[in-house]
C-alpha cells in the first residue's frame, strides 16, 4: 500500500496540477480589448472546469490503474482524450481573448508528449503492475 501512495505522489509531482486552459488563462493580456468580450469571458469560465477535471484525473488515474490490475491502455486513452479537449479549448480561449493560439500540430505534439510521460511514470511508479 505504501508503494501505491508513493506512486500517487510521484504522479502528482510529474504531471502538475494546472490544466492547459488554466495556464493559458494566466498568460492572457488583461489589457487586450478582446479580453473583456463575452466570448473571452465564457472561455475563461470553462477553464475552471478543466482545472477540476485535471485534479480529479490526477487522483483517479493511478487508482483506476491499481484497481483494474494494470489495464493501462484505457486509462491512457481517456487521459489523452481529456488532454486533447483541454488543449483545444485553451487554443479557442487564446483566440477569443486576443492571444496567440496553439496550432493543431502543437496540440497533437503536447498531447502525445503527455501520454508518453503517462506511460513512463506508470512503469516507474513502483506499483508492480504491467500493461495488459
Amino acid at each position: 500500500m505504501a508503494r501505491f501512495f508513493f506512486s500517487l505522489l510521484l504522479l502528482l509531482a510529474v504531471t502538475g496540477c494546472a490544466s492547459q486552459s488554466e495556464l493559458t488563462a494566466r498568460r492572457l493580456d488583461r489589457d487586450n480589448p478582446k479580453y473583456k468580450t463575452a466570448g473571452c469571458q465564457d472561455s475563461l469560465s470553462a477553464a475552471e472546469a478543466h482545472r477540476d477535471i485535471k485534479n480529479v484525473r490526477t487522483i483517479a488515474s493511478p487508482v483506476l490503474l491499481f484497481v483494474s490490475g494494470g489495464l493501462l491502455l484505457p486509462v491512457l486513452a481517456a487521459n489523452a482524450g481529456l488532454d486533447t479537449v483541454d488543449h483545444v479549448d485553451a487554443a479557442k480561449m487564446a483566440e477569443n481573448c486576443g492571444a496567440q493560439a496553439q496550432t493543431n500540430a502543437e496540440i497533437a505534439t503536447d498531447v502525445a508528449l503527455g501520454t508518453a510521460v503517462g506511460v513512463a511514470t506508470s512503469g516507474l511508479a513502483g506499483t508492480g503492475l504491467t500493461a495488459k
